[in-house]
Order: C-alpha cells, then structure tokens, then sequence
C-alpha cells in the first residue's frame, strides 16, 4: 500500500472513530437528560419532611426506595448556591439535626428566588439515598 492510501485510510479510520465516540457520548448525555425532566411524573410517595427525617432515623420502618420520585413538604432552612447549583435544605421545623438535601434543577432559580428561610414549601426530586441527611436530585418546586 502507498504512503498516500495508508494516509486516507487512517484519516478515514479517524473520522469513524471519533464519530462513533461524539454519538456515543451524545447518546448517553440525552438519555440522562430524559430523567431530570420530572415535573409530570407522579410521586410515589407525597411526605412531609419530619416523616423523612423519621425513615431515615428507622431503616427498618423505610419506605423510600432510592430512584423514587417523593415529594417532601417541608420549612425551608437554608438555601445554598455553591458550585453554580442551587441546593435547598428542608427542615421538620422542630430542632432536629437531620435534614431533606434537594439538590434543584437549574431551571428552578426563577421559583427559588421568591422563596425565603422559614416558608413552608414543596418540593419533588429524585431520592438517591440518606447517610445522616436524605438526598433528592433533581429536585422542582411543586405546586
């Protein structure tokens, strides 16, 4: 074979290869996208932050499972905006150290901005799982 067909024949080679990488990546970047959108999902469970916190304390009494939809009510305790994502922590409203983490959606920062400490709010995500806090992604304000 030439110099100049082995030339094209690796920049052939190249194209194929770093097509079938950027559809590949493109593929699982949309398929991860189809899951944040849960605005018309329907919760699996509808509690109140105090209930949760009270699951997570009990294993044995634990409803939630982690991929769940739930959504939680509870009283807004803080509202943080590190790492350019926007992070709301629930509260029972009682004294407890344990807290609901939502982990909010970036088009939710318009809703969020009308929110203070101490509202009572709901909000819906995805449960991932708790270690002293219980984590949702994903999370909206719901109505």
């Amino acid at each position: 074979m030439s110099l100049k067909k082995y030339s094209i024949f690796i920049g052939i080679l190249v194209i194929v290869l770093a097509s079938s990488i950027f559809f590949f990546w493109k593929k699982v970047s949309l398929k991860d996208s189809d899951v944040t959108n849960i605005s018309e999902e329907v919760p699996v469970h509808k509690l109140d932050a105090k209930t949760v916190i009270d699951l997570i304390k009990n294993e044995e009494k634990n409803i939630i499972e982690p991929e769940q939809i739930v959504e939680i009510e509870g009283v807004v305790r803080e509202i943080n905006y590190l790492n350019n994502r926007i992070t709301i922590l629930l509260s029972s409203g009682t004294s407890e150290n344990a807290f609901v983490i939502c982990d909010m959606q970036n088009n939710q920062s318009e809703e969020i901005s009308n929110i203070n400490p101490t509202d009572t709010i709901k909000l819906k995500g995805i449960f991932k799982g708790f270690l002293e806090d219980a984590i949702f992604l994903n999370c909206i304000i719901s109505q």
